[in-house]
């Protein structure tokens, strides 16, 4: 009676996600354009950003010593270690787990690994969003922030910057080196979206690390100032168009 329950609930679980599967199959490549026609927009927010830091000088200067420790680091033999690729498969994985669950991907188990790629097994084939995960969202910097709430908002900027550069260093060496995922997805995708989508996310964390929340919402807003800039202008041109010809 149990294996029939069981059996009974898969089923439809397993249909759920097939569909949202190829739902989320179908913005793929309007994702990775996306991301290449908005990268201008993510440049003039950034910098919008940089006329900011004379605003938070104190935390910006911690940011950028984060950024600095984590390059010392990088050159020591620690980085090198067995230690240090553990901990970023540990934190694919925990990405992968986390959107494996969220699609309704039930994860069966976690196979052998040499830096190839995910060592997670999900029911199911999967979704561009599962594979790329890892590949930009910040999971380890998200972490770092979380354990630092307790610190004060001016170390709390030291150590997002200290993630935000393992991060993309992660991203960097993931993709030379090549994985199973970068492969499933895709060589022409993974340069139109990761790198766009990464310094969106850069930007992100950098405008938090200013000025909080408070901080994100002025990047979103900067972000999306370029097009209604360009708007401005047309409507400028237009109307003098429109007087001449009255």
């Amino acid at each position: 009676m149990v294996k029939y329950s069981q059996h009974a609930i898969a089923l439809p679980l397993s249909m759920i996600s097939k569909r949202i599967d190829s739902l989320v199959e179908l913005t793929k490549w309007p994702a990775a354009l996306l991301a290449v026609l908005t990268l201008p927009w993510t440049f003039f927010a950034w910098w919008k950003l940089l006329f900011q830091v004379q605003a938070y000088p104190v935390y910006s200067l911690l940011f950028v010593i984060g950024v600095g420790l984590f390059v010392v680091l990088v050159r020591t033999r620690l980085a090198q270690t067995d230690f240090a690729r553990q901990l970023v498969e540990l934190e694919r994985d925990l990405t992968q787990s986390i959107l494996a669950f969220a699609m309704l991907h039930p994860v069966i188990g976690y196979g052998a690994n040499q830096n190839k790629g995910s060592r997670i097994r999900w029911l199911g084939r999967g979704n561009w969003v599962m594979l790329a995960a890892p590949y930009f969202v910040p999971t380890a910097t998200i972490l770092l922030w979380l354990v630092s709430l307790i610190l004060f908002q001016s170390l709390r900027c030291l150590v997002l910057g200290f993630g935000i550069s393992y991060h993309i260093t992660a991203v960097a060496i993931q993709c030379r080196t090549g994985t199973s995922e970068t492969r499933r997805l895709g060589r022409k995708f993974c340069w139109m979206f990761l790198p766009a989508a990464n310094f969106l996310v850069s930007g992100l964390v950098a405008a938090y690390a200013l000025n909080g929340f408070s901080g994100i919402g002025d990047f979103l807003y900067d972000w999306s100032g370029l097009p209604r800039l360009l708007l401005s202008w047309f409507s400028e041109l237009a109307v003098p168009a429109t007087t001449s010809r009255d």
